[in-house]
Order: structure tokens, then C-alpha cells, then sequence
């Protein structure tokens, strides 16, 4: 399939941090949605809080031989800034398939290479963990059952050796249920409020787990 040419300034695009991002309004995307590519876990277009893991990152640069696991994925813009941006190993998860066709258009536009698994998070185990030097995700806990989900994802990792773990919110109840679980259980954790002028006026918290 050939690579689709996005110009400057096109319609239902964003350009920002050095990558370029696609709205749902695009027409690469409705050709997507035409094959049947349909999300069912809120994967539907570009969440704001990675904009803010992505300035984070910046701050706190990885080297080319990091591993980065961008967890609950959806079209993947974190993924694509990292692979860009540091030029590191990305392996982006997430639960629904329907979101890697979006993922791999990005991958595609933006000239990286993006490892892509479909997995649960419960299903990330410790063993699959080892190699992974940050494990982020943006807007992930959305729902009063992922807390328990994700706080025993963390301590996976972190039993694993994993550095750091980033996960953003706009400011959800389930995720302030996770920051204090994570402050509960002894772990080195803090939330950091986090805002930014592009692509748009953003703000989020960040909860930063360190090793």
C-alpha cells in the first residue's frame, strides 16, 4: 500500500512535536472507518493526555537503546512521537485490533517502525516486561474497574525492572483511585499537573512511578 502524502496545513490534521497526527475527519481515516475498522474501546481518535507524556519524555530523554511500551495505544501518537523523536524501540499494546490499522497509518506517514501486540493488561506479565525501560499510557483509566487492573500492572513492572511508568489523565475518578492506591502501597510515585498551548489549550495530571 502506498504511503498516503500528507501536505502542510492539509484539513483535519495536527502537526506538532516533530510528528504529524491525523482528526477523524480525514479522509485516510473515513477510508479506514469504510473497511470496517471500528474500535469498541474508545480508540477513535487522538487523546490529549499524550500530548503531555510527550513533553515529559522530552524533559527526560531516552537513548536510542530504551524500550518504550505504550500501554492501551489507540492510533498510537505516543508511540510515533518516541520512534521519531529518540529513535528507541516501541512496542505499542493494546486490547482492541481495530486501532493498529490507525496506528500503522501514523507509523506510515511518519516514517517509523512501531511494534504492534494485542493484549489485555492483565496479560502483560512480568516475563514480557523485563526488557521495557518506560511503560506510559495516556488516558487509560476511564473506568472504575481498570484501577485494580493497573495497579497490579505497575507492580508487574516494577517487579520487572522497569524504570518508570507514566500514565496521564485529564482528571477521571478511577485514575485519582490509582495514584492513591499506588501512594497506599508504598510505591515512589507523585502526580504532576501538566499543561500546554499546542496543538491546543491542554492540561493533565501525571502519575510518575519510579524504579
Amino acid at each position: 500500500m502506498s504511503v498516503p502524502v500528507i501536505r502542510a496545513g492539509e484539513p483535519h490534521t495536527i502537526r506538532t512535536r516533530g510528528i504529524t497526527l491525523l482528526r477523524s475527519g480525514h479522509k485516510e481515516i473515513r477510508r479506514l472507518k469504510r473497511a470496517n475498522h471500528t474500535p469498541s474501546i474508545h480508540g477513535n481518535k487522538v487523546w490529549n493526555s499524550s500530548f503531555l507524556i510527550m513533553d515529559h519524555l522530552t524533559r527526560n530523554k531516552l537513548d536510542a537503546d530504551d524500550h518504550l511500551l505504550d500501554i492501551g495505544c489507540g492510533w498510537g501518537p505516543l508511540s510515533i512521537f518516541t520512534a521519531k523523536r529518540f529513535r528507541c524501540r516501541v512496542t505499542a499494546v493494546d486490547a482492541d485490533a481495530d486501532v493498529f490499522p490507525y496506528l500503522d497509518l501514523h507509523a506510515q506517514i511518519n516514517k517509523v517502525d512501531i511494534t504492534t501486540e494485542q493484549l489485555r493488561f492483565e496479560k502483560l506479565s512480568t516475563a514480557r516486561l523485563k526488557d521495557v525501560t518506560v511503560m506510559a499510557g495516556a488516558d487509560i483509566c476511564f473506568w472504575d474497574e481498570l484501577t485494580p487492573v493497573l495497579y497490579n500492572l505497575i507492580r508487574r513492572a516494577l517487579r520487572a525492572g522497569v524504570k518508570q511508568i507514566i500514565i496521564a489523565d485529564p482528571g477521571r475518578s478511577p485514575f485519582y483511585a490509582l495514584a492513591e492506591k499506588c501512594e497506599q502501597g508504598g510505591l515512589n510515585s507523585r502526580v504532576v499537573e501538566r499543561r500546554s498551548k499546542t496543538p491546543k489549550n491542554l492540561c493533565a495530571d501525571l502519575l510518575i512511578i519510579d524504579n
